[in-house]
């Protein structure tokens, strides 16, 4: 392998890395808005 395969892994690893913590603050934030979501659209049908 050469240097620039090498350094494209690691570059590839760390924008994984980077991705999946972003995904990972992200995933409860989507979640709570989905739910206040579905209860604003309760609670305006009552």
């Amino acid at each position: 392998m050469e240097l620039r395969d090498i350094l494209l892994i690691l570059v590839a690893l760390v924008l994984a890395v980077v991705f999946f913590y972003v995904f990972i603050w992200l995933l409860p934030v989507i979640i709570i808005l989905v739910i206040a979501y579905i209860i604003y659209i309760f609670l305006k049908g009552s």
